[in-house]
């Protein structure tokens, strides 16, 4: 439609096809310009959120990880320092100091092995009438070594005879570099 035919229209026609034109670009606007740019936004909003999630992920395995090699480095220094360290010896005294000669029934040490460099000395020991709270000190005095120690099974039965005592039977592993 050219300029003469637009004039020839009348009133009503002229404004209803500026009407109509208006309308087509009004659409045209919105869903080609701002309908993209706002979904844009959206997964930008989106990645930005999912980024930030990953960086405190990413933050807190940093954490996780110093935590660790400060572990290791202790480790490290606790193996370093163990040099003459007996695991039956320590164990029969800690276990007589807690329990009583009485109640340290047997200790049997098991086979030394040696796994990537390290051998792994066990003992298994058996008290009998012990209490709980000689049995948490056991423990804490074997987490507490100057050696690295664990605990690799641990077994407790009450006695039969009085509920408050029992029998345990504790396999004690300690670590060094092998030779």
């Amino acid at each position: 439609m050219n300029l003469n035919q637009f004039n020839q229209l009348s009133q009503r026609e002229r404004f209803t096809l500026l009407a109509g034109a208006v309308i087509v670009v009004v659409l045209l606007f919105i869903f080609g310009i701002v309908a993209p740019y706002r979904a844009a936004l959206g997964r930008l909003d989106t990645k930005i959120a999912s980024k930030r999630r990953q960086l405190t992920e990413v933050r807190q395995l940093g954490q996780e990880y110093q935590q660790l090699q400060q572990q290791l480095a202790a480790s490290e220094r606790r193996l370093a320092s163990s040099g003459d360290f007996s695991l039956l010896s320590f164990v029969e005294a800690a276990s007589i100091r807690l329990a009583g000669r009485d109640s340290l029934t047997s200790m049997r040490p098991q086979p030394a092995t040696t796994l990537e460099g390290f051998r792994e000395e066990a003992v298994e020991v058996k008290l009998e009438k012990i209490r709980l709270n000689q049995l948490v000190q056991l423990l804490f005095v074997a987490d507490t070594a100057p050696a690295p120690m664990l605990v690799k099974t641990l077994r407790i039965k009450p006695r039969f005879d009085d509920r408050d005592l029992l029998d345990v039977v504790i396999t004690f592993a300690s670590y060094r570099r092998s030779s």
